[in-house]
């Protein structure tokens, strides 16, 4: 950005409105993106003057990359209006700007019925802005410029997550007219808009109708709430047209498609976007999923640097293990901020028989027992090895249904659960001609309290569903019990957070929503040291510990499994720098160093008996270059290593403290060094003779 452009830019524009003395203090600054002497009788505008909001706090005092900003004495009818825009219907009381005046809509006006030209309209008061200061900003450049993008990737990895979908169609009859004034954006982080839609290789609206004012609206009040405001692309309608893998079946296809999206995020004021393809399924999609989010991550990154702004990127993926390999996890997981799993529609009226819509365990009756929200997660964080607060966990606001479907207990106790059913329930969601028995949360509340329907519960998959015996209907779905588990299991797992399909589904007092909202206000801590599993692949029965441990066979698992000469893989935690592992008890026997994860051990297979911590490493040279000295103990005299008066530079596991001592025999002068990479200076350079461990 350039510096030295502080200046007073005061302009009035209106003729015979009183001054205010406060106007002549307002002044812009473009190195912080800002104007100074703002206050709440003012209104400011980012888009050129068509649309106002009142300013009210400093959060609204932010004008980044090349926004015109514009400051304005406070005018009520500007704030609650906004130009005419031919391709917009609009409801009877909204105020359009046209021609130099307001015009208020007396009921339904359709597209391209302009004021001035049919009765629809009324004329009002002249529109006539007292504008006080007005700026074109610049982008910062250079180092400054990616200093805010680095810095904001990293917040954004760090944030706890609640991404709450909404439907496009939700502001029709069917979805109870939800519009964007019944969002609980205090209980979200995130609102992905659902959906743009691909046609003929680049992105455009779906509903042309209602989109332009929706996305208008949900920009303003997302600004206001401080929520992320994210453009969805695809869905399931979208996706099953095979538009996505028509559009990149070439490089030039993907170019085009990434730029239209990207240009489409720009324009409609989105903070990022969200790809939606359900479903790359072979490893020709693989390859060209792969070639889109790589060039949309690079042309966000692009874009941000001219907005000074980070743009978002996440990716909505499958549940179906057979699957997750085409989304090519291993190098895609780098590019995204967020990996949404649809831990949903598992099983729906698409299948012959009952089960479950979101379970989060499985069922011994499954058939497939890995089909299930927890192994979905499981697959992506052990086996993918996808970092926990990147994984954001489906949660659904909906249910699904089969008719015929009779009583019997496959389970026992659970009647109609895993029995022949059909596709013969209408929903409350379901489209014309459709029989999915799809409601949302507030549509199932009201049938169970009918008493026409009972409620069980499935201890093994920890979800509920309703069952009328009369009608034999068999409805999946999740209540407060359920998804008070569900946000349980995402916090005690250390997963980033949930989705919501889709928000449009709660009661109107935010049932599910604000059980679903404690994960912005949960802490979790970072997994330490070790995991040790019984079986390869990061499965079975496990332990996680940042402690040594001298003997497995004092050591069971959750579930009460001994560990001892159990364990078949290790993962070591970020942060971490490994264990000693050992095929006895007290630390004898044959060691095994396991620096990095591994998810099939070789040597040591169902043999070892105890483990101790690598506390750090340390180096002979800076920048951890040079001998190294691997460390899981106190050290007393680092001459028997050949190392004393001789390191530079040290690492230090999560959890711990370094204390190096000038002297042997933990004596002398010290300094201590903390988790993570550092030089050892501060006269200490080359002059340590013994470490000591402190667990924090």
């Amino acid at each position: 950005m350039k510096l030295n452009k502080i200046a007073q830019s005061v302009i009035f524009a209106a003729i015979g409105v009183p001054f205010l003395a406060s106007a002549a203090s307002v002044t812009h600054n473009d190195d912080t993106n800002s104007f100074s002497g703002l206050d709440a009788w003012m209104m400011i505008s980012k888009d050129l003057g068509n649309t106002w909001e009142a300013y009210t706090d400093e959060s609204q005092n932010n004008f980044p990359g090349s926004t015109y900003g514009i400051i304005a004495a406070k005018d009520e009818l500007a704030i609650i209006s906004q130009p005419y825009d031919p391709n917009s219907t609009y409801r009877g009381g909204e105020k359009v700007r046209f021609l130099g005046y307001y015009w208020t809509a007396q009921w339904w006006v359709d597209q391209g019925v302009s004021p001035s030209t049919d009765s629809v309209w009324k004329k009002g008061d002249k529109v006539n802005f007292n504008i006080y200061s007005e700026f074109q900003f610049t982008p910062y450049t250079g180092q400054k410029a990616e200093d805010l993008q680095n810095s904001e990737k990293k917040r954004v990895k760090s944030q706890r997550k609640v991404i709450g979908y909404f439907p496009e169609w939700g502001v029709y009859e069917g979805h109870n007219y939800f519009t964007p004034d019944k969002v609980n954006y205090k209980g979200l982080s995130h609102l992905n808009y659902g959906f743009a839609v691909v046609k003929n290789g680049v992105v455009t609206m779906h509903d042309t109708t209602q989109a332009p004012n929706l996305m208008r609206e949900l920009d303003k009040l997302t600004e206001k709430n401080n929520v992320t405001f994210m453009l969805s692309v695809g869905g399931w309608d979208n996706s099953q047209e095979g538009v996505f893998e028509a559009a990149t079946r070439t490089d030039e296809g993907v170019e085009k498609l990434a730029n239209s999206m990207v240009d489409y995020v720009h324009a409609w004021n989105f903070d990022g976007l969200d790809i939606d393809w359900e479903y790359p399924d072979n490893d020709s999609e693989k390859a060209q999923f792969t070639k889109l989010i790589k060039s949309l991550r690079a042309k966000l990154d692009e874009q941000g640097r001219k907005d000074d702004k980070y743009y978002q990127l996440s990716a909505a993926v499958t549940t179906n293990h057979n699957n997750v390999a085409y989304i090519n996890p291993a190098v895609t997981a780098d590019y995204l901020d967020s990996i949404n799993v649809m831990a949903y529609d598992i099983h729906g009226a698409f299948d012959a028989k009952t089960g479950h819509n979101a379970p989060l365990f499985a069922n011994q009756k499954d058939d497939d027992q890995k089909l299930n929200v927890s192994s979905a997660m499981s697959e992506y964080a052990d086996v993918w090895q996808i970092p926990k607060e990147k994984l954001m966990m489906g949660v659904p606001y909906y249910g699904r249904g089969w008719g015929s479907v009779p009583a019997t207990q496959i389970e026992a106790g659970l009647p109609g659960l895993f029995a022949p059913g059909e596709a013969s329930v209408k929903g409350a969601w379901d489209d014309e001609g459709q029989y999915t028995g799809t409601n949302p949360w507030y549509v199932l509340k009201e049938k169970l309290a009918s008493g026409e329907y009972k409620r069980y519960w499935d201890p093994q998959s920890h979800v509920p569903y309703l069952y009328s015996v009369g009608s034999q209907e068999f409805l999946t779905y999740d209540d407060p019990q359920s998804i008070r588990e569900k946000v349980d299991y995402i916090n005690q797992q250390g997963f980033g957070g949930a989705i919501i399909w889709d928000i449009s589904g709660d009661t109107a007092d935010y049932e599910l929503g604000n059980i679903v909202d404690d994960i912005l206000t949960t802490s979790v801590a970072k997994e330490k040291g070790a995991t040790l599993y019984t079986d390869i692949n990061y499965l079975g029965d496990d332990i996680q510990t940042n402690d040594d441990i001298s003997c497995l066979a004092d050591v069971k698992s959750a579930t009460g499994k001994k560990m001892n000469d159990t364990i078949s893989s290790v993962k070591i935690a970020e942060g971490s720098l490994g264990v000693n592992a050992f095929t006895n008890c007290n630390y004898s026997g044959t060691k095994i160093a396991l620096l990095e994860s591994n998810s099939a051990l070789s040597s040591g297979n169902n043999a070892i008996s105890s483990v101790k911590i690598i506390k750090a490493i340390a180096y002979e040279d800076y920048g951890l270059e040079g001998r190294s000295l691997v460390m899981d103990g106190d050290i007393k005299d680092l001459s028997t290593y050949s190392l004393n008066d001789a390191l530079s530079s040290i690492q230090v596991a999560q959890g711990y403290k370094a204390r190096l001592y000038a002297n042997g025999n933990y004596k002398g002068n010290y300094i201590d060094i903390t988790a993570g990479s550092a030089a050892i200076r501060d006269g200490f350079n080359d002059k340590v003779s013994s470490i000591q461990f402190i667990k924090e």
